[in-house]
């Protein structure tokens, strides 16, 4: 875990896994850069939009059958996803605060609730964003 999500993950004062999809490291598989600054006054929405934001590119996350194929970046940092936020003490849970970003059919979302729901990770790209 980095110095900046460690910040935000992993303890009971921040307990926030959304800050996964605010940093960047520069590669294909990694969240969009937010187009501003993040600020304190604005910093929930901006977490949550940047967390809609990465769910719902379906390169990087999308629901088939029975299976969801997720970013790596879940594999990694899933234990961040299972301390509670909002709730949320599973993967399957945190995906259940965003079912219409997932685009989770009902089915989907009754086999998560149950965590029946089959977890696949995609593939990292790890090459870099072209220099514009």
């Amino acid at each position: 875990m980095t110095l900046s999500t460690s910040l935000f993950c992993g303890s009971d004062r921040y307990n926030d896994p959304r800050i996964h999809f605010a940093v960047n490291c520069a590669s294909i598989g990694c969240p969009a850069l937010l187009e501003e600054a993040y600020t304190g006054a604005k910093l929930e929405q901006q977490l949550d939009a940047q967390t809609k934001r990465f769910l719902a590119d379906t390169s990087r996350n999308y629901a088939k059958g029975d299976t969801i194929y997720l970013s790596a970046i879940f594999k990694w940092y899933g234990d961040d996803f299972t301390q509670g936020f909002a709730g949320a003490d599973s993967i399957e849970a945190f995906f259940l605060l965003y079912p219409n970003t997932l685009q989770l059919n009902a089915v989907q979302q009754a086999a998560a609730k149950k965590q029946q729901l089959d977890i696949d990770f995609l593939d990292y790209n790890w090459s870099l964003n072209a220099v514009r």
